[in-house]
């Protein structure tokens, strides 16, 4: 069939495909999983073909302006993977397809004005129409950048927008470019049929020795060399290959180079696999090699091993001609995992996330596209890797909350990854020393098969937790206690015997309160309704929710008394802390702010690794799966930071960062001890990770959610409503409920029970007011079909365009 149509989904919230003409030049590549740049009304959009048609009943069709790849970007299954996921996640199919590619591939459009010359003298300008009407009538048609570099950009696009109201200035879209592009890098090359004989070499070796000498190298070499090798080595420029070139001897070309990104590679080794680790792997190998698909839950206790479990079950993959995805949380802060990854699989791997520049994931995500790589190592969009025959998905801890995205599409990679396997006929492989309570549910129902590792790979023991009630320690000390008796002593003795220490402090910056003492003013953000952090490195406030930044007072901005005091603990105090006292120990702070740019993670913890820091104190991001013998001590400084959450998964999450961050201890030869510290010694969670019993954790957490009705018992779906006018945020989000309430009423949709309306936890967010409006259903199709329904409903009424509605399904942190 020779396709003179196209059925196109556009990366917008439009729940349909738009039809083209396929121009005769692009019919012989335009096939379903292509991008395709379209019109669409005044500007391009980058489309994806999900169907090809010699005839189309529709009229007045516009054409297709490129196809700008060589390969589709997704394949058959793929694109089946995106239309589940917007049927699942109540978005649109070209959003979910958007979401798969990597960022920056996207064409985009400006806008170019040009002066209407016949208007330019009706009526009275500003100065500033002024300026604009000058530089296009001196320069002609310009680009918006350019006119403001001429007439200033202050205020630029509103000027520009009123010019064109007027009929002053016409509007034309035109094409900009993606951001991400194929790099390449200059050859040479001898031209065969034009060898010179040796009288002519030996006359170019005297009055151009330079020449001779790159020419000879190229001769009598590889026959080929980068430009820029050339120079190096003989101290020539482009000037001299354009000698050569011009008298025929060589000739330029460009060749296509990869970016790759730095990645450290570490324990190559392979180990041998104890009983427990041989069961598991056999389990999945068994699948594997029968091409079933099939969910496992490797629910292994921290250091039992489980990556190697991982790395043997891809190396049988890779055997039987089999692709492997493995996602992990966040790559920048497992350097470890990946480069384990690296030093058993070299050259076979790619690397995909979001800490990459556009060019090196761009690249990365090609070279998996060609089928030049056979592994794919990545964070949550590593799901959608372009493999062509995909045989296993890893979800490494997989409870982490970072797998849940936060925009639109607002998918679960875990999710995805086990429908990605299920469309593939592959296995998909959930592991966790602490398994989120949906996968543990799932494995009890049968969904999923569940394995276990109930000791260590090495000889080591789980550490020894004590639990310290920090209510004595305040009333029995008095003040502020930072550390605890037990805890101080403890450290004490790791600095003496020179062993490692971590302290978990999930509370960045020095203070999370400034206050008065005499009035009770508390410093707050201006723009969201929360408290403003101090910091005391640059004597600043700050909002950890949107950046803002202002000097901290030296008197209260109320009352005016001084001085204000700074309450609570973050980790910039407990650093200042722990040099006064223990001033012979090298201390290092870790979290959002230590880390900024690039690398700084892996920077820290490199050091770390080598031993050149003794206590290293941070938030939860040293909690993630780091391996490092010469720890024998973990702190817990504050564990009642999350149970406080107005989130029913808060207590799943503490217990899940405080066995995490435990198991940092005693994976080396010597014994590790935790020391947790609470106001709440008897809360389930706390318990339970004190005792490593996951068991004893489930059971009171699934009974909660039972009794109350929460997932994994109910599907849950959230409406989050934002406008910068508080009024305007109520008034709509009843309107919404009224939507909701019309529809449960009705047979199609009873059941489905409605949750608030109520503001949400921190009311106010970037200056948007905001509301959380849920809904819990036993049906997961009932639950999918009333949430798409009522936010078209909502949109039919047309609310003001300041107002934003976002949709999420299966919602974390609705807070």
């Amino acid at each position: 069939m020779t396709p003179h149509f196209a059925e196109i989904v556009l990366p917008l919230p439009l729940d349909r495909a738009f039809t083209y003409a396929v121009p005769e030049s692009l019919r012989d590549r335009a096939r379903p999983g292509m991008r395709a740049v379209v019109p669409v009304m005044n500007r391009f959009e980058t489309g994806f073909i999900v169907k090809v048609t010699e005839t189309s009943a529709v009229e007045k069709v516009k054409p297709i302006l490129d196809l700008p790849d060589e390969l589709p970007a997704f394949s058959e299954p793929m694109l089946k993977l995106c239309r589940w996921m917007a049927d699942y996640y109540c978005c649109s199919w070209g959003e979910a397809l958007q979401c798969a590619v990597p960022a920056g591939m996207r064409v985009g459009t400006k806008l170019r004005y040009t002066l209407v010359e016949e208007a330019m003298h009706q009526g009275r300008f500003t100065d500033r129409q002024k300026a604009v009407v000058a530089a296009l009538y001196s320069r002609g048609p310009l680009l918006e950048s350019q006119i403001g570099a001429v007439a200033g950009k202050q205020a630029l696009s509103n000027t520009l927008q009123a010019l064109v109201r007027r009929g002053v200035l016409l509007a034309e879209p035109i094409m900009k470019e993606a951001t991400a592009n194929v790099r390449t890098e200059t050859y040479v090359r001898v031209v065969d049929g034009a060898v010179p004989d040796n009288e002519t070499l030996a006359a170019l070796q005297r009055r151009a020795p330079k020449q001779a000498a790159v020419y000879l190298d190229l001769l009598h070499g590889a026959g080929s060399a980068a430009a820029t090798a050339l120079y190096e080595k003989h101290q020539v420029n482009s000037a001299t290959l354009r000698a050569l070139e011009e008298r025929g001897y060589i000739e330029r070309f460009e060749e296509e180079f990869y970016r790759s990104p730095d990645i450290q590679a570490s324990g190559a080794d392979k180990h041998a696999l104890n009983d427990e680790q041989q069961a598991a792997y056999g389990a999945i190998a068994d699948k594997l090699e029968a091409g079933e698909f099939q969910t496992f839950l490797l629910h292994g206790i921290t250091g039992s091993g489980k990556t190697e479990v991982y790395l043997q079950v891809i190396e049988r993959a890779l055997a039987l001609g089999k692709d492997a995805i493995i996602l992990v949380p966040e790559i920048s802060l497992t350097p470890q995992t990946v480069g384990r990854f690296f030093s058993r699989f070299k050259e076979n791997i790619a690397v995909l996330h979001s800490a990459l520049s556009v060019g090196e994931r761009y690249d990365e995500w090609r070279r998996a596209q060609r089928g030049e790589v056979r592994i794919v190592v990545g964070a949550r969009s590593a799901v959608f890797a372009p493999l062509r025959n995909l045989g296993v998905i890893v979800v490494d801890e997989e409870h982490d909350t970072s797998y849940k995205q936060g925009e639109t599409p607002r998918y679960h990679a875990r999710d995805v990854a086990i429908m990605r396997a299920h469309l593939s006929k592959g296995v998909c492989v959930l592991g966790s020393a602490t398994p989120s309570i949906e996968a543990f549910y799932n494995s009890e129902r049968g969904k999923s098969v569940r394995l276990s590792l109930s000791r260590r790979a090495t000889s080591g023991v789980l550490p020894s937790v004590k639990v310290v009630d920090m209510r004595i320690e305040a009333r029995e000390l008095g003040g502020k206690v930072v550390l605890s008796r037990t805890l101080e002593a403890e450290v004490l003795e790791r600095v003496k015997r020179r062993e490692q220490v971590i302290l978990l402090l999930n509370r960045r910056g020095f203070a999370p309160y400034v206050m008065c003492p005499q009035c009770g003013w508390c410093a707050e953000c201006e723009h969201c309704n929360v408290s403003l952090t101090f910091h005391k490195r640059d004597h600043s406030m700050q909002c950890h929710y949107c950046g803002h930044t202002e000097d901290a007072p030296l008197v209260c901005g109320k009352c005016h008394f001084n001085p204000l005091v700074y309450l609570g603990t973050g980790t910039q105090r407990g650093e200042e802390y722990l040099m006064a006292a223990f001033p012979g120990a090298r201390v290092e702070r870790m979290d959002a702010d230590t880390t900024a740019g690039r690398g700084g993670h892996a920077k820290i913890l490199g050091r770390f690794a080598q031993g050149e820091i003794d206590i290293l104190i941070g938030t939860q991001m040293l909690a993630k799966g780091h391996d490092y013998p010469g720890v024998t001590l973990v702190g817990v400084i504050n564990a009642d930071t999350g149970l406080t959450l107005p989130d029913f998964r808060a207590a799943e999450q503490a217990f899940n960062l405080l066995t995490q961050v435990a198991g940092r201890a005693g994976r080396g030869d010597r014994a590790g001890e935790v020391v947790i510290q609470t106001f709440r010694p008897k809360h389930y969670a706390v318990q339970a990770a004190a005792e490593h019993d996951y068991a004893r954790f489930y059971a009171e957490e699934i009974a909660h959610r039972e009794a109350n009705g929460y997932p994994p018992f109910r599907r849950m779906a959230n409406f989050l409503l934002e406008a910068e006018d508080p009024q305007l945020a109520e008034q709509w989000i009843m309107r919404l409920k009224g939507i909701l309430r019309e529809r449960v009423e009705t047979p199609e949709y009873r059941g489905v029970e409605i949750i608030g309306p109520s503001p949400a936890a921190v009311r106010k967010v970037k200056r948007q007011y905001r509301w959380n409006l849920g809904l819990l259903s036993n049906s997961s199709a009932r639950i999918n079909a009333l949430t798409r329904a009522a936010r078209d409903a909502f949109q039919a009424e047309k609310p003001p365009t300041k107002l934003k509605l976002k949709v999420d399904l299966d919602p974390y942190g609705m807070y």
